[in-house]
Parts: C-alpha cells; structure tokens; sequence
C-alpha cells in the first residue's frame, strides 16, 4: 500500500500471484491424469431408464425368444463445469452402475456366480450445431450375484475419451447405446444390448466455454488449434480424442522385492504372538490404480493412471506365514501370510482451469517405502482380513499458472512421512474385496496429510498456502489391484499382466 492506504500496481500483482499459486495448490495433493480438471466437486449423477436385449436364456436354441427387460443405469462423471477452447476437456473417470432385475437374468447368471464385467456406453457430444460420436469403452467391474434382492448391480468403471473444442459454447454429453458384456466365471459370456427408455432424458452433463478474444463463435476450426493423437472424430471444431490403449503385453516383471514385512498395521489374535514361518514365496507384479480425494477440496484424482503409462507393482508374494491356534477351541486358527511390495508411482501431471477460466498445471513426486500385503483370518474363513501399509512422501515439482511457472523450489515437500493404511471389506459369508495378493482386488483406508515445508523461492514462504490447501485427515484413497503376472519354478501364470481397472466413486 502507498502512504494514502491505496493499493499500489506491485500489490496487486501480488495478490494475482498468490491467488494464482493457491488455485494451483487445490490440487496439488495425490494428484494424476490429464486434460481439463475445472471446478472438481462430487462426480454429478445422472440416473437413466434404459431397455436391454439378452439372448435367450434356453440352451442356446435359435428359435427361443430373446430376454427383454428394463435396467436402471447410472453414470457419474468427473466432467469440469467450464473448459477452455484448444485445450483437451478430460471427462473421466466415470462410472457407469447398472442394476438389472435379478429374476429375468436367474437362468443366465445363477445365484453365487462370481461376474466380471465390461461396459461400453455411446455418448454424444453436442457444442451449437456441431456433434461427434465418442464411445467410452473398456469400463471394468467385478461382481457377485446375490442370493437373493430384486436386482444385480454392476458397477463399472474407468478412463474415457477427451473432448477438445475450438469455439465457445455449451458443450452436451448424451448417453446413448450401453453394451455390457458380463462374465460368469463357469459359464458362457451374456450380451446385453441397452438403449435409453423412449421417455428417458440423456443429458450427462454440460461444460461451459466462455468466450475468447482468439476464438469464433460460429465454430470454424483454427489451423494452429493443437490436436490430440489417436484416431479422432472431427466434426468442425469438436474432436473427440479415444484414450490410450495401455500396453500391458510389453511390461514384464522386475526383481523380486526384498525385506522384511511392516507388521505394525496387522490385527493379531487378543494376547497372543502368532508363530511366523519363513516361505520361499512367489515372485509376481501386478498393475494398481486408484483414485484418491483430498477432503478440503471435495475432488477425486486418479493414482497410476492405467490410460497414461503405469507402474507395476513387483511383489515378493507369500514370502512368510503367521499362524496360532487357539487353546480354548482348537477348531479355531489365526492365520496370515505376508508379502512384500515395490512399486515407483509415476509422476502426476493435471491441468485444470483456476478461477473457471485460468489453465492451471501441477506436477506432484510419490516417495513410497516398501509395501507390506497381508491376508488372512482371525478364527475361521468367516472373519478374513486384508491390510495393505507403506509410508509415502509427497514431493510438489512444478507449479504453472497459464504456462508460467511459479518456483516453489526443489524441496516442496510434506514435513513428514506419512502412513498409507488401506484395508479390504467382507460379507458375514466371508466374501470380500480383496481375497489375496495374488487375485487382487479392491482396498480402501483414509490418509492425514500432513504440512508443507521447503515451499517457495527467494525468500517467499508458500508453505502455509499449501498446508492450508491439502493438509488435513480424512483423505479417501481406494485402490484396485489385478491378478498377478507369477514367475514360479514351472513357468509363467497369468502373464502378460492385466491392467487393473479404476475403483468404483461409491466403496461397497
């Protein structure tokens, strides 16, 4: 201020930068993906009524009648409310929760059967009279049918097509045809072909593009507007770019993990030290990818996305069992096994739009020790647990406002390490998330994230901002991780490695 309280040009200046480096550290926490990320709030829902055609349920006779019948579908999205013109719009991840009625699917998928299932929904995209096609495709889900309750639920999820347009206007995405291809795991694959009921409104979602100084309203195409790679859908300044296809038939496993397993998080039997037994164990890897919410902002953000170039998880698996029985009752037996995990998380990458309309970048560094796996039951199959634990550091790189960096220096990091806790969740039958390191599956756990020190440059402490900003309890991270590539004495199993398949926004 000058010596009549008014602000100065310098002040100002000042205050948009602050302001700047604060929009960039919304995000800044366990942080990947690409595209556009703005105003990121709770995924919108959209429930949709959709009529589905099956194959006939009779034995494959080509004269039965096909199985009709209604579903309910609901597709939640990561679309930002306003995007910017020449800049990829990432719509995803999505998920797509279909609920069919359980009695019409009886013969097809029995009672108990274990499912895997795959969605992919047509989605139209509209901006003024422009449209183009895009087709989420490769959305994931695994499931059990239930015993009993009037519907199956599937629960799909995954990375979808980016949307880059070269005019302002409202952009509409309208769901459209829905095939689900679902896997009981003794039987034939079942079709389903779904369309959106007669009565039934598509609208997923709207994004704004506002106005700007370099753009045309009528929607004609710059010849310097940047494009994305991969087959596209042009449609005169709307392009519809597919996501990359991972390459998991090019990764291989690397050395076995070493060391010793971190107990600390492990329940064991009340008053008791369980014997441990060292095993030779399996050398395996396994893709993992997640998605993680930093509470103060209310946003999810993917953790190894398995649509950009993941990191596999090398596991040293079963390298030592735990087991106690139990005196008063030698029916029941506390038993475990430990396994060892390394994996290197890639660097996270996201651009989003700060105040709607400022394209905002930050880069975020994992620093993860080992990981320690552990499965096993309390008393019986009936109380199974699964504890995945490791201690992370996040490190802060890079922080751009509009293409200009903000220096928060070399050394932006969390004070201290902290603990990642995620644990599977079971049925009263015993049925779970995550069986076993070597089938996978789904764990969750919540994370404090703890202050920033080392922030800033020339004197100027932005540790405060970031703290502020990220820090705090209650951080939701879940993670999915595939069935293990095994490298044991006979050959291979299971290899190539699967890509693991992004968790689902509502935890069972």
């Amino acid at each position: 201020m000058n010596a009549n309280g008014k602000r100065t040009g310098g002040d100002s200046r000042r205050l948009v930068r602050v302001a700047s480096v604060a929009s960039a550290a919304l995000v800044a926490g366990l942080l990947s993906g690409s595209g556009s990320q703005a105003d990121e709030k709770s995924p919108p829902s959209v429930e949709l009524a959709y009529e589905c055609t099956l194959p006939p349920a009779s034995g494959g006779d080509a004269t039965a009648p096909a199985v009709k019948l209604e579903a309910t579908v609901k597709v939640s999205t990561q679309a930002p409310t306003t995007a910017v013109t020449g800049h990829p719009i990432q719509i995803g991840p999505v998920q797509v929760e279909t609920r069919l009625p359980r009695a019409e699917l009886a013969e097809l998928l029995p009672a108990g059967a274990e499912l895997t299932s795959e969605a992919t929904l047509g989605v139209e995209v509209r901006q003024n009279k422009d449209t183009a096609d895009a087709t989420w495709s490769g959305l994931g889900a695994r499931s059990t049918v239930p015993a009993d309750g009037p519907d199956i639920t599937l629960t799909h999820t995954g990375d979808v097509s980016s949307v880059t347009v070269n005019a302002s206007g409202v952009i509409e995405l309208l769901a459209r045809q829905l095939v689900l291809t679902v896997s009981p795991a003794n039987a034939s694959p079942v079709t389903a072909t779904c369309s959106p009921a007669e009565d039934a409104d598509p609208l997923l979602a709207r994004i704004a593009v506002p106005d700007d100084p370099g753009t045309d309203p009528g929607g004609s195409s710059p010849s310097d507007t940047p494009t994305g790679k991969g087959d596209k859908s042009p449609r005169d300044g709307l392009t519809v770019t597919p996501k990359d296809e991972p390459k998991a038939e090019e990764a291989t496993c690397g050395p076995r993990p070493s060391g010793d397993p971190d107990l600390s998080q492990v329940p064991l039997p009340p008053g008791a030290d369980p014997a441990v037994y060292p095993i030779e164990g399996l050398q395996a890897c396994a893709y993992a990818a997640g998605l993680a919410t930093v509470r103060k902002q209310d946003g999810s953000m993917i953790i190894n996305d398995p649509s950009a170039s993941p990191a596999l998880m090398d596991v040293n698996g079963a390298m030592q069992a735990a087991s106690y029985p139990y005196p008063e009752d030698p029916t029941k037996v506390y038993l475990r096994l430990d396994s060892v995990g390394k994996l290197t998380l890639p660097d996270a990458t996201s651009t989003f739009l700060g105040f709607g309309f400022v394209p905002v970048t930050a880069k975020v560094s994992f620093e993860n020790s080992p990981i320690t796996i552990s499965t096993g039951n309390m008393r019986d199959e009936f109380d199974p647990f699964a504890v995945v634990t490791f201690v992370q550091t996040l490190r802060i790189r890079s922080v751009k406002v509009n293409g200009t960096s903000l220096p928060v220096g070399d050394n932006c990091r969390t004070k201290t390490p902290f603990r990642v806790t995620l644990r599977g969740k079971f049925g009263p039958d015993g049925s779970g998330s995550y069986v076993n390191v070597f089938a996978g599956g789904l764990l969750s756990g919540k994370v404090t994230i703890p202050g920033f020190t080392g922030c800033g440059v020339g004197g100027e402490n932005l540790n405060p901002l970031f703290t502020a900003s990220i820090s705090g309890p209650d951080n939701l991270i879940s993670m999915n991780q595939a069935p293990v590539c095994g490298l044991d004495p006979w050959g291979a199993f299971g290899c190539p490695p699967v890509m693991a398949t992004l968790p689902p926004y509502k935890l069972p």
